[in-house]
Parts: C-alpha cells; sequence; structure tokens
C-alpha cells in the first residue's frame, strides 16, 4: 500500500501543502484510505463532437453540445428554457456594525428560440455569451486570451499540438497553462476545474490524475513556464503551514 514516501517529493510536499491541516498523519490516513479510489474527473461528458455557439432569440449565445444547450435545464415547445439566479447581501447598518446582514436573491426565468446554425464558440464575445442556468461553476466558454504574451505564446504551442481541450478531462475548454514547480517544465493546457484540484492527488499511480502528473502530455514538447510568473502564497499563509507542520514544505522550491 503507498505512504507518504513513495509519492515523487514535489508531490509528496505539495500534498503536505494542500492538506496541512490533517497534519502528517492525518495525511496517511487520506492516502491509505483513498487507495484504489482514483480521483475524480469534473463529471461533465466529453462531447463527441466541437460545441457550436447558436443565436438565441434572447439575442445572446449559446453553447450546444451534443444536441443539447448546455445552459438549459430542458426543451419544450415553446423554446429551451433558461434561468438565471442573482444573490446578494444588504447591510442595515454601517458595514464595520453589521457584518452579516439581509440575504437577498432574486431569479430569472425565460425561453429561448434558436435562430441559427452556430458559429465556433472562441468567436463570441465574452458580452453576447449566455452564463445561464446549467452552466453551474464549470467553465464551458473558452478562456480570453492570457494577460502575458509569453502565456499566449505556451497556451497556443499546447493548443497546436495536443488540442483546445483540457489534456487532462478532455470535456472543457482548456484554459490555464499547468506546469510542474519541481521542474518549470510545462505539463499540459488544463481546465480551470482540473487545475485547481490535480496536485491534491493522493495516488502514485491508476488514477488520471496521478497519471496525467507522471507522464505529462506536454512532455515531449520541452516547454518552461517563466519562473517570474510562478505561484507565491502569501506570507501569511506560509506561516500558517510551519505552524500547523513545523516547517515549509515547499521551501526548496521557492523562486529565489
Amino acid at each position: 500500500m503507498s505512504t507518504l514516501d513513495d509519492l515523487p517529493p514535489y508531490r509528496r510536499a505539495k500534498l503536505l501543502w494542500d492538506y496541512a491541516h490533517f497534519g502528517i498523519y492525518g495525511i496517511e490516513d487520506m492516502i491509505r484510505e483513498q487507495a484504489g479510489e482514483p480521483c475524480p474527473l469534473p463529471g461533465v461528458p466529453v462531447p463527441a463532437s466541437p460545441r457550436v455557439a447558436i443565436l438565441g432569440s434572447d439575442g445572446r449565445r449559446h453553447l450546444m453540445s451534443d444536441g443539447q444547450l448546455v445552459c438549459s435545464e430542458r426543451a419544450s415547445k415553446q423554446g429551451w428554457e433558461h434561468s438565471q439566479h442573482c444573490s446578494w447581501r444588504e447591510t442595515h447598518q454601517e458595514p464595520a456594525e453589521d457584518t452579516r446582514g439581509t440575504y437577498q436573491w432574486i431569479e430569472s426565468r425565460w425561453l429561448v428560440q434558436l435562430v441559427d446554425e452556430g458559429v465556433p464558440p472562441d468567436s463570441v464575445p465574452v458580452e453576447q455569451r449566455c452564463g445561464g442556468g446549467s452552466y453551474g461553476g464549470f467553465h464551458y466558454w473558452p478562456p480570453p486570451p492570457a494577460k502575458t504574451s509569453v502565456v499566449r505564446r505556451l497556451r497556443a504551442a499546447l493548443v497546436n499540438a495536443l488540442g483546445p481541450e483540457c489534456h487532462l478531462c478532455h470535456a472543457l475548454p482548456g484554459a490555464m497553462v499547468d506546469h510542474d514547480y519541481a521542474t518549470g517544465l510545462v505539463r499540459g493546457l488544463l481546465c480551470k476545474f482540473c487545475n485547481r484540484v490535480v496536485e491534491e492527488c493522493p495516488h502514485v499511480d491508476g488514477c488520471p490524475r496521478a497519471d496525467y502528473m507522471t507522464d505529462p502530455p506536454a512532455a515531449h514538447l520541452a516547454l518552461r513556464y517563466p519562473p517570474y510568473l510562478w505561484w507565491k502564497p502569501k506570507e501569511s499563509t506560509r506561516q500558517q503551514k510551519i505552524a500547523l507542520l513545523g516547517f515549509d514544505p515547499l521551501a526548496q522550491w521557492r523562486p529565489s
């Protein structure tokens, strides 16, 4: 049975960082408990054909995936049913005195008739994209251009070589250039969900996330992520981890 020491050094250190609140023994227990149970992928079906953005009677573009509108709850004779929920918290005193306030929300529901055959999703401006209903916490629309030119070039190279969908789950658009902090080498293009959770994997092998990190799809491209853009935690967060573990598990990989 795998243990914390069976993981590669950086993966072991990252797991200690992410689950420092469990303590070392708690992390060991987690590894044992999850043995033989691969980490889940987003749960979004891999599309059989490329998604298209179809103009609706509401003036917005809606994503169609294998005959289903991603943003719609269901289709009826009158059109595709949509809903969008908006919530906020109202304070009745000065914010410093009223930290709870009153929770308020509204929901809008409407029907959409489809108007055209559709266009590639990445050709649709953000303001024309439907964001209602069933999109949920996933990012089905292609990402906006990266803020820095070097990341834009890396993303373009990954798309040209391996395609625009997430190189781990293959179900959602690749949005984030993922790299190994131990080497700086780019591993692939991940959707926002996979990018957030991939290094939380406690498995040595036999899991899609572990296999992705062990044998990165972009390894043959030998692309490097610039060190000045590497993730850096807040000093207060680092001190919290040290207080929990007694040391900073990622100290040796901190950019100087």
